[in-house]
């Protein structure tokens, strides 16, 4: 069956529902707020990007194909995210000095809108059952420099309650993805089946981790109510203390839930919950609701940093890089080195690193512990953008070659900013790119290969 013909009964228009899931979409970035807004970000690109209306920073990008490989992209001035995956933090309104969970979080994008919502300092836990599976969500920690997140991997149905309490949780469930253009699909009836089993337990363990008075999203790509409306429906059967909130969206063209389908019916607060219909919406198609838990309590739990992990800038590894690159120190205000395994990293002073057993990072890797002397790219694209000395600047043609992992020319001209050898960051204007090696007549380029 057709998933016009399934849903026919939903929406007049089960023909152009089909045709909008087959029609591809244009790619939508948003800034890095940290680096450039997005009036500086729409200049970057020759063609010019639309505003989305709904998102006070998103930008569609018709006619880009490829926006991950646009130089400032690598330079992680901004992220690529389809434009309907927005509408879960947008609900969830994380603010600063919460405590966040992002229950489901790969491939990353909604937990860097969540922790530059809390101004990149604090606590934002990133869950996701494995850890390979964090292969992304690392990558954008790295590329964005996120310091207030740690990645957990484990069942988020079984996360145990030394996970202590949250303000905010945001449940982004695995679903059949029928929303997605071009992503296969499992429309069976057992898989539809097992994975609304998987959808009710996560928001289940979601729900008894939020605060009494926080706030749990639920949400999918999916257009299927067992997989919506019904996983809410039996939430709300199950716990008194739980309400649908509505929201509205000024700019984006949503529709209620539904209340019945196939002969079930379902609590008619569900109908406060948000459906992106594709063909109605422009986006892709997609299903969240805001459930407020009754009643007042706290967030809490977790290790405090202080006890971990020293002020950064008693470290004399991160004053010596100060002191070289000619950061002002005002920088690491507020932050702590975190030394663990390979690695030291950037944390913010009041982040808590989790209380249960699944730790996979924590922070902004800023260098390999028995190094000396050259930070992580990921560091020098934070801080790179202050140095006073040893940069160079590089003209658009040099950043190609830089991204390229090729040698990059010296011109005399190079050589204000920098006295001797050894590591230098480079920079396209003041957008800091990475790392590289001054080789005399040339740089060497410390790029990393897995993002060429």
């Amino acid at each position: 069956m057709s998933l016009a013909e399934r849903y026919r009964a939903l929406v007049s228009d089960g023909d152009a529902l089909a045709e909008s899931l087959r029609a591809p979409l244009p790619p939508v970035i948003w800034p890095q707020p940290e680096r450039i807004d997005r009036d500086g970000l729409r200049a970057l690109f020759e063609t010019a990007p639309e505003p989305v209306g709904w998102s006070a920073d998103a930008l569609r990008l018709p006619g880009v194909e490829r926006p991950g490989k646009h130089w400032a992209y690598r330079a992680g001035l901004y992220h690529v995210q389809e434009e309907a995956s927005l509408l879960p933090v947008r609900m969830l309104d994380p603010r600063p000095g919460e405590r966040v969970l992002d229950l489901c979080a790969a491939p990353g994008g909604k937990t860097a809108r969540i922790a530059f919502a809390l101004g990149n300092r604090g606590t934002v836990v990133a869950n996701d059952r494995k850890t390979e599976r964090h292969t992304a969500t690392t990558a954008a920690v790295v590329r964005l420099g996120l310091t207030n997140v740690t990645l957990t991997a484990a069942d988020g149905a079984a996360l145990p309650d030394a996970a202590g309490r949250w303000d905010a949780v945001l449940v982004d469930a695995p679903c059949t993805a029928e929303g997605n253009v071009g992503r296969g699909r499992r429309e069976t009836g057992r898989y539809r089946g097992f994975i609304a089993g998987v959808q009710r337990a996560l928001l289940r363990r979601g729900l008894e981790l939020c605060r009494p008075g926080g706030r749990v999203v639920y949400s999918t790509c999916t257009l299927a109510p067992e997989e919506n409306e019904a996983v809410i429906d039996a939430a709300l059967r199950e716990r008194e203390d739980v309400d649908v909130e509505a929201v509205t969206i000024e700019g984006l063209r949503t529709s209620p839930g539904v209340d019945r389908f196939e002969g079930a019916v379902y609590d008619p607060r569900v109908t406060r919950a948000m459906r992106l219909w594709p063909h109605l919406s422009g986006t892709g198609g997609f299903f969240a609701a805001l459930l407020r838990k009754a009643g007042d309590g706290r967030a809490e739990g977790g290790e405090p940093m202080r006890e971990v992990a020293e002020p950064a800038l008693a470290s004399p590894r991160l004053r010596a890089f100060a002191e070289r690159y000619g950061v002002p120190e005002e920088a690491f205000e507020g932050q702590r080195l975190f030394e663990r395994g390979r690695y030291a990293r950037v944390v913010p002073d009041e982040h808590r690193m989790p209380g249960w057993d699944a730790h996979v990072a924590t922070g902004l890797v800023f260098c390999r512990r028995r190094e000396r002397g050259k930070i992580a790219t990921g560091a020098a694209l934070r801080y790179g953008r202050l140095a006073t000395k040893q940069f160079v600047d590089l003209d658009l043609e040099r950043v190609r070659a830089y991204q390229a992992r090729e040698p990059i020319p010296l011109r005399p001209s190079d050589r204000e900013h920098l006295a001797g050898g050894g590591y230098v960051i480079v920079r396209h204007g003041p957008h800091a790119l990475g790392m590289a090696l001054d080789r005399g007549d040339h740089l060497e380029s410390e790029f990393p290969t897995a993002w060429t």
